[in-house]
């Protein structure tokens, strides 16, 4: 509701009977999303983001039974995103409210969600939780919704494995060797914070592993 402020939006549903609980309601509500500030603010003068957070609150007020969200933080500061999920999912459990979150995001499903299901083309492919799915995907399309994953032939990764087996295999999952049956040629480096992002050549195709270091192109490595 654009002409009146945001906590105004946040308690516009909350009994006035108890005035000072509703204004301590709201309060808190704000808080949790980080719009304290912006209280006496009509969200006509907020960016996108800004109004989803409002949004969010002014849901939550009301401790509903079951809850809905659509990409939730899609609209949200990237810098801002982390900590407004903790605080909301970590509310969410507090007062045990059954929430379903339609997301793209791997933060969203990893680190909060009890129950995952993972649709393709409008039909449930896996219902699991988080951890089972990720460590146990049943096709590179669950994989890939992680990041990037290896289709890699059983035979480069064991001395008996199966040429004709195709294994899925994380970045994280691959390390650099001596000696091993998967030689492979380097690419290029991404920097990507904590690590690289290694990008490699071999008989079969392009392999991705992670690295602590970035890796000079051309030179031959190991992998196991």
């Amino acid at each position: 509701m654009p002409y009146i402020t945001v906590e105004e939006n946040v308690g516009k549903f909350l009994s006035n009977v108890y005035k000072d609980q509703k204004k301590q309601r709201v309060s808190e509500l704000l808080d949790m999303v980080e719009m304290s500030d912006f209280a006496k603010i009509k969200p006509q003068y907020l960016s996108g983001g800004q109004q989803q957070r409002v949004a969010l609150a002014k849901v939550l007020a009301l401790e509903p039974e079951v809850l809905l969200l659509d990409e939730p933080f899609s609209q949200v500061d990237a810098f801002r995103t982390n900590n407004l999920r903790r605080n909301i999912f970590r509310y969410l459990k507090e007062k045990e409210i059954t929430c379903l979150v339609a997301t793209h995001d791997s933060s969203d499903v990893l680190s909060f969600s009890d129950k995952t299901i993972v649709m393709q083309n409008g039909k449930i492919i896996e219902n699991d939780t988080p951890e089972n799915v990720y460590k146990n995907p049943k096709n590179k399309y669950i994989a890939t919704l992680f990041g990037d994953v290896n289709e890699i032939a059983e035979s480069f990764l064991k001395p008996s494995g199966d040429k004709n087996k195709i294994v899925l295999v994380y970045p994280h999952q691959l390390k650099i060797a001596n000696q091993s049956l998967f030689a492979v040629t380097v690419r290029q480096s991404y920097f990507k914070g904590s690590h690289y992002l290694i990008e490699a050549q071999y008989a079969n195709g392009i392999v991705y592993f992670d690295h602590i270091s970035p890796l000079q192109n051309g030179i031959l490595v190991y992998l196991v």
